[in-house]
């Protein structure tokens, strides 16, 4: 079952404002006749990245395995490790493949955790309760 990462609405302002302002820069290079081909490269390359962040990051649950995805950085998780998850709280350091705010941090083997924020966080425990009834539940307010 694949899951799809809350948007944050400061992350989604961010994002495509920095895409405006990188395409505005590219047109008016190519219209003062002045861009070197690299400067256009390096800012399709940074829009490109950034779009890849935007579409790519979910969190698909396969068997006894919780899988996420954000752009580049990906990984899995033996959901039987799954110890506790803190619902309602933010992550400032750390493995982050997410775009919300308020989401869960899972913590699982012995000392490894990670945020990860899905949009439908109720269904999203719900599925991982079932495979595994011994996750502890933390709400944060």
């Amino acid at each position: 079952m694949r899951y799809s990462s809350d948007k944050n609405p400061f992350v989604t302002l961010l994002l495509f404002g920095a895409l405006v302002l990188m395409a505005v820069l590219c047109y008016q290079m190519v219209s003062n006749g002045g861009a070197e081909q690299w400067n256009i490269l390096i800012m399709a390359g940074v829009s490109a990245f950034m779009l890849w962040m935007w579409f790519g990051t979910y969190y698909d649950i396969d068997g006894d395995e919780l899988r996420y995805r954000s752009g580049p950085v990906n990984g899995s998780i033996d959901i039987g490790t799954i110890r506790k998850i803190e619902v309602g709280k933010t992550k400032f350091v750390g493995l982050k493949p997410a775009l919300g705010t308020n989401g869960c941090v899972i913590h699982y083997n012995t000392y490894d955790e990670i945020y990860l924020s899905p949009k439908d966080k109720p269904a999203f425990i719900a599925a991982l309760k079932a495979i595994n009834p011994a996750i502890i539940i933390e709400e944060r307010s």
